[in-house]
């Protein structure tokens, strides 16, 4: 099923003419399947078997903060022993916003008359009830659980008998005392917090390399490392995980750029910085996070030296930031935000004409549609693991510099899942 977009007028005509004029043009359609958000929509169950980044970890105080993610709108604290709550804003009782509510040191309380709730929705106290709510065992709060990682608050929003364990990451294990882990989040390096747009459409965007050398270099100049305009030999690999590119550029010096871009079912995208000040394995990861059909907040967590800068923002013309640049800038500089945002809300699926250069986008939908289709039979998706003991996730993006040849790189990042 998808959902119509209307013509110009609303009437849709019999037909495109034969010169290819845009008059009579059919009207566009997006597959929901990739698209929805909301909780009891295909993809949006599939969204919620996995843990996702609400909010930076800042953002949870003794105020209430109201978020939204995956189309449901919620609010986010931290009570006074610094425990952190994520609880459906209206009140069970009457059904006020407990965006006004005052944080205690055991929970937050309803300003309108006074129940008070733990962090995981249990009711406390009722004031206004006999010897303070004598059944309030029996009420609670519409709550997620919530999970603090190096910075980032993330939610679990599925079905508690499937909850899966929280997931590490390698490149963030064993952090020397003389390094960081920052959070960033705006749009690809270069652009707002928020996107208006689907997040399939930026996710996507990471098995898209050839747009590398075109939007990011032959038509904006170069916004990253000059060598990224090398003309590279590129394939896809698919795992049981995700997808990842590869993309080698024979360097002048006679070795070769191995460049390593990876997704990572639902929501993951690992791409190595582009200004190439990070070589070797990636030093950071990002997450597509659908705030709902058509918002998404790409929020990324860096690894890196104290005395340090955060590796640099892309170059948009004289050497501007994208932060810098007009409206007419934009036009001269597009970049990602430009793109992606520019094909819409929620892209129109059925317009498209996808080419051999399109593969890896193509094996990222037919990967996820996959996956949607397991958790609407009742399975479990890729990538989710109950074992409280699992180990961290080991990453494989990365800027290699190798020696052609070179067997033991080969070795060391084969594609070959075990």
């Amino acid at each position: 099923m998808s959902v119509e977009q209307s013509g110009p007028t609303g009437a849709i005509p019999a037909g495109p003419s034969e010169d290819g004029r845009a008059y009579g043009r059919p009207a566009g359609t997006w597959n929901p399947d990739l698209v929805e958000t909301s909780a009891g929509t295909p993809a949006g169950e599939l969204l919620r078997r996995y843990w996702h980044p609400v909010a930076r970890s800042s953002d949870a105080t003794g105020l209430p903060r109201e978020v939204r993610i995956l189309g449901e709108d919620l609010i986010l604290f931290r009570d006074g022993s610094g425990r952190l709550g994520l609880v459906e804003p209206r009140c069970c009782h009457r059904g006020t916003t407990l965006y006004y509510g005052r944080v205690e040191g055991d929970g937050i309380r309803c300003p309108y008359h006074g129940w008070l709730f733990a962090v995981d929705g249990t009711c406390l106290d009722q004031p206004c009830e006999p010897d303070r709510g004598r059944n309030r065992a029996s009420y609670r709060q519409p709550w997620y659980p919530v999970q603090e990682y190096n910075g980032l608050i993330f939610t679990y929003m599925g079905p508690a008998d499937r909850q899966p364990t929280f997931p590490r990451y390698d490149i963030f294990e064993d952090r020397r005392d003389d390094e960081e882990i920052v959070i960033l989040d705006h749009f690809a390096f270069g652009g707002p917090t928020v996107a208006p747009c689907n997040w399939f459409q930026t996710h996507e965007n990471a098995m898209d390399p050839y747009h590398v050398f075109i939007l990011h270099n032959a038509i904006s100049g170069h916004q990253f490392d000059p060598k990224l305009e090398i003309w590279p030999r590129i394939d896809w690999q698919r795992h049981d995980w995700g997808v990842t590119a590869s993309q080698d550029r024979d360097l002048p010096d006679g070795t070769v750029l191995h460049r390593v871009t990876e997704i990572r079912v639902p929501t993951i995208r690992v791409i190595p910085t582009p200004t190439l000040t990070v070589l070797g394995k990636t030093n950071n990861m990002s997450w597509a996070v659908p705030i709902d059909d058509t918002h998404t907040w790409v929020v990324s967590m860096v690894r890196k030296p104290k005395d340090r800068p955060v590796q640099g923002l892309p170059s948009y013309g004289d050497g501007k930031t994208w932060f810098d640049l007009d409206d007419e800038g934009h036009q001269r500089y597009p970049g990602d935000y430009e793109t992606q945002v520019g094909q819409g809300p929620i892209t129109l699926h059925s317009t498209e004409r996808l080419a051999s250069s399109d593969r890896g986008v193509s094996m990222v939908r037919r990967q996820f549609l996959e996956q949607v289709q397991v958790v609407a039979e009742g399975g479990d998706p890729v990538g989710v693991s109950f074992d409280p003991g699992e180990p961290p996730v080991p990453l494989r993006a990365g800027n290699y510099v190798v020696t052609p040849g070179d067997e033991s790189f080969a070795t060391e990042y084969s594609y070959v899942d075990q």
